[in-house]
């Protein structure tokens, strides 16, 4: 008898029981948690401070879960997205997954479009390809975010073209408190953290996020201010209002309103469409290292528009990843 093979073999099975065993718990949290909050999004680029992981990736494998959302008076955006990833050195990774969308709409947009509301439904494909390189002078990180056209246009889960954006993160710290910048470019508004959106975007635009984060240990507090300079023609798709038989299912000509996605489906016009900035603040608590909870609020002026997100990440590589006994 081949011991080695007979021992590789069980521990393979014994992997391969532990990653059926926690999906499973994923899918019945998942079931338990969209009954009682009722549910948002992807994770975007690379935030937060480097020197959390001053020795970068960890090589191998990667598997992990997120469960967020936010909620504003034009509607709540939620999403559960799942990626499993590799990463090839301690410095370059890439992953892919595809989130899962509920959509809450306010009573005053309901009334104006009668069953024809957003709901439930599968977002866009995407790859991310990150760099992190943490220094002692400036900590710099990146994410290349690519999407497919797979979630329902009319739902406002896919914007109908694959989409891209390059995101930068740069801060140092100077003990627990660690200055922050963000700069990123695409053609579409990337959701952040601190905002889900209530609507999607096809359109060129740069992001600009700079604060301040405190992490003492466990906790971590941070605070910023954004804008969002867009160019060029944009499209606007609705989350909280689809195209359904009481809607119309095109732009029906170029618009100037901000507002217009909480009244059609499809709203098209110049760069003024989307442009935006405001303020955020944040709260997080790691209790353990593979599980990620935090409360965020956002501050839009020119939608005036309050928006209060949270998110639940869990870390799975461990289930993935061979142990060293």
């Amino acid at each position: 008898m081949n011991y080695h093979a007979e021992s590789t073999k069980n521990g393979l099975k014994s992997r391969t029981l532990r990653l059926l065993a926690v999906v499973l718990f994923c899918l019945i949290g998942f079931l338990s948690l969209s009954s009682s909050l009722f549910a948002q999004a992807p994770i975007p680029a690379a935030t937060g401070p480097a020197k959390t992981d001053p020795g970068g990736f960890t090589p191998g494998l990667t598997l992990g879960t997120r469960f967020e959302g936010s909620y504003s008076g034009d509607g709540g955006v939620y999403d559960i997205g799942s990626a499993l990833g590799y990463n090839f050195s301690r410095h370059f990774g890439i992953d892919a997954g595809v989130p899962l969308y509920f959509v809450t709409t306010p009573s005053s947009i309901k009334k104006n479009n009668p069953g024809a509301v957003s709901g439930i439904g599968i977002g866009a494909l995407f790859t991310d390809l990150r760099l992190n390189y943490p220094n002692q002078s400036l900590n710099y990180s990146s994410t290349i975010h690519l999407t497919a056209p797979t979630g329902d246009t009319k739902k406002g889960f896919s914007t109908g073209h694959a989409t891209w954006n390059f995101a930068n993160h740069f801060d140092h710290a100077f003990g627990d408190f660690s200055p922050y910048l963000d700069l990123g470019v695409g053609n579409t508004l990337m959701d952040t953290k601190f905002f889900h959106r209530p609507f999607v975007s096809f359109g060129y635009n740069a992001q600009f996020e700079g604060g301040l984060e405190y992490d003492p240990g466990k906790f971590s507090f941070s605070a910023s201010a954004y804008d969002v300079a867009p160019w060029g023609n944009q499209t606007v798709i609705s989350r909280v209002f689809r195209c359904g038989s009481a809607a119309k299912c095109g732009a029906s000509g170029s618009s100037t309103n901000r507002k217009g996605f909480t009244s059609s489906n499809v709203t098209t016009g110049a760069a003024d469409l989307v442009r935006d900035n405001g303020f955020n603040a944040g709260f997080d608590y790691k209790p353990v290292g593979y599980l990620d909870l935090e409360f965020d609020f956002s501050r839009s002026v020119p939608l005036q528009l309050n928006s209060y997100s949270f998110g639940i990440g869990v870390d799975l590589s461990w289930v993935i990843r061979p142990r060293v006994h």
